[in-house]
């Protein structure tokens, strides 16, 4: 079990990483929003991502709003 969530805790914050890239650099919203959606709704996501997660999800919404 150990490994396990060991391995979860890796893989999410490589997606939050590869979500954050895409919501600074590239500026992906929607490709951002999906990613941070699935880490903000899944349950074996880690506490602090899944609530790094949702934070960037109201940023975004508020970035997506003044756009249009």
């Amino acid at each position: 079990m150990r490994k396990r969530y060991e391995r979860i805790s890796l893989i999410s914050k490589e997606l939050s990483q590869e979500a954050y890239k895409a919501y600074a650099g590239k500026r992906d919203y929607k490709r951002a929003v999906e990613i941070y959606v699935l880490l903000a709704e899944s349950m074996c996501v880690p506490d602090d991502i899944s609530n790094f997660a949702k934070n960037m999800m109201g940023r975004l919404s508020k970035k997506i709003d003044e756009n249009t």
